[in-house]
């Protein structure tokens, strides 16, 4: 890997960020979420697509941090990075012979530029503990899906050890944490990002 620049970046951050550390990707998401939200909103004028824009590429950040160079700051490499997939965003809606469509539809909803940055920090839940919405979600678990979830995610325990402790199968675990990932995206798919969602359950 090139030799990149690290002025704007602590050295915690930076490390934590190549390594994967779930902490550092939720604290740079929790940072500069409403920000990169509103400056997607100025290429595809609208919050829901900007939304989607932001956190899938902080997916594929993540996906990819092994092989990222960053020559900057990782606001930069951030920022650049959502302004090129909010612009592929629009080519790809030229190509298709949908822009003119799609940008006529986004001014009758009247959802492109109405809210400030203000408004939007105001109502979004990155700016409050959405660990308590979470946990909401995991108390409207059904019992045995909850148990296993709980164990494997807050106990660190593994599938096998699991398994034990419940009397049950290996097999049975699985389908009781299948399940419970399912029903848990499915309760947060409109309280919190995307990204959050996978990073928390994956």
């Amino acid at each position: 890997m090139e030799e990149m620049s690290t002025e704007f970046i602590p050295a915690n951050l930076l490390h934590g960020f190549f390594i994967g550390d779930e902490e550092t990707y939720i604290f740079l998401f929790k940072e500069y979420y409403v920000g990169l939200c509103a400056y997607s909103r100025r290429y595809v004028g609208r919050k829901d697509i900007a939304e989607e824009i932001v956190s899938e590429t902080f997916l594929k950040i993540w996906e990819n941090r092994s092989s990222i160079i960053i020559h900057s700051s990782i606001k930069s490499y951030l920022f650049q990075a959502v302004c090129n997939n909010s612009l592929n965003y629009v080519r790809k809606l030229k190509s298709e012979n949908k822009l003119e469509l799609y940008f006529q539809d986004t001014q009758f909803n009247n959802i492109g530029f109405v809210e400030t940055v203000e408004e939007i920090e105001e109502k979004s839940l990155l700016m409050t503990d959405f660990s308590l919405e979470i946990e909401k979600a995991m108390s409207q678990l059904p019992p045995q899906q909850q148990k296993a979830f709980r164990l494997k995610r807050q106990d660190g325990k593994k599938i096998r050890e699991i398994a034990q402790m419940m009397g049950l199968s290996v097999k049975t675990v699985e389908m009781h944490l299948s399940k419970a990932t399912i029903n848990l995206r499915e309760r947060l798919k409109n309280l919190i990002p995307s990204f959050l969602i996978f990073l928390w359950l994956n």
